[in-house]
């Protein structure tokens, strides 16, 4: 009796996880999207699924072996877009030299009050440049002054909540939303190594109605069209409100043809965490943890690390990323 209760939940799960798992490949519509952001909990949950099975049959419970190879199946359509963020990657190097750039990329969200515990988090991982994402001018200007020795230049750009503090001087700065097609960008040019950097923060909307969700694709395209333009060393940041999971996210990399930093060192989700002024409980965190930050980068760069660091009170956590720029 209890063999075939678990046997019935198994199967309308597996059957729930399996029609998410391919539904969400053509996931064109809002807000069918929203399901193709949570492909690592879709793994993680066919796993289970296909290990209960596996016991089930071994036990002579299962009469018949096809619901076995479905979850097989699904199991495996999961595990092909989780594994390659955890392989070895050609453009991840193991390297330990001063040239290294530490990029830090943090949306620190307007309702977090907690700015010293952000200025000791920034101190502590020391970046040569940091992207700070849902600030206003009071935060920036809190951050001005305690970073005024280790990021001394910085920007804030005239929309969109960005701003960029850097310890080397920053160059034809401006926000940019390319006539009025979603939020606004920030664009500047960096010089590392004696070379221009194009630097690109940005912070699509959240794509939580389907106008939102229009803003975002929409910006996202014209970021596309940018890129695929510029003919130097990019490195591209921000809270994308968009996994790698999603059809967005692959039409993204096949125009921008930038390499995400996750590639080789894992998933490394970044949203959400707990806080003071958001109620979610942590045994949630697991439920609906999500890599929506990213931080892209040209061929001209090599990826020694990245990490994913502490809240400071935010929603999201900051993504730490060492680069090395080749000639």
């Amino acid at each position: 009796m209890i063999q075939r209760v678990i046997l019935t939940l198994a199967t309308i799960t597996l059957l729930f996880v399996g029609i998410v798992s391919f539904t969400s490949y053509e996931a064109w519509s809002w807000p069918l999207e929203l399901i193709a952001h949570f492909r690592n909990q879709y793994l993680i949950v066919s796993l289970i699924i296909t290990i209960v099975l596996v016991l089930l049959w071994r036990k002579h419970h299962l009469q018949h072996r096809l619901i076995l190879i479905i979850a097989l199946v699904v199991l495996g359509l999961n595990a092909i877009d989780i594994m390659p963020w955890y392989l070895p990657n050609p453009q991840r190097v193991d390297v330990n030299t001063p040239e290294k750039m530490r990029v830090l990329s943090f949306n620190i969200n307007t309702q977090n009050t907690h700015l010293q515990e952000i200025v000791n988090l920034v101190q502590d991982t020391k970046p040569d440049v940091a992207l700070f994402i849902e600030v206003n001018r009071g935060m920036v200007q809190k951050l001005k002054t305690e970073l005024k020795e280790s990021l001394p230049y910085n920007f804030r750009s005239p929309g969109g909540g960005l701003a960029i503090f850097s310890r080397s001087p920053i160059k034809n700065a401006k926000g940019e939303n390319f006539y009025g097609q979603g939020n606004h960008n920030l664009i500047a040019t960096l010089e590392i190594d004696r070379k221009p950097v194009k630097f690109i923060g940005t912070h699509p909307l959240t794509p939580i109605t389907r106008r939102t969700f229009n803003y975002r694709n929409l910006q996202l395209n014209a970021l596309s069209n940018y890129i695929s333009r510029l003919n130097q060393p990019v490195i591209l940041a921000g809270d994308f409100n968009l996994t790698p999971w999603s059809p967005y996210y692959r039409q993204l990399i096949r125009r921008i043809k930038l390499h995400n930093t996750r590639l080789g060192f894992g998933i490394l989700p970044s949203w959400p965490r707990t806080t003071t002024y958001i109620n979610l409980k942590e045994w949630m965190i697991p439920l609906l943890n999500i890599p929506i930050d990213h931080c892209f980068v040209s061929k001209h760069f090599k990826v020694a690390n990245i990490y994913t660091g502490d809240n400071a009170n935010s929603d999201h956590a900051p993504l730490i990323v060492d680069l090395v720029l080749h000639s």
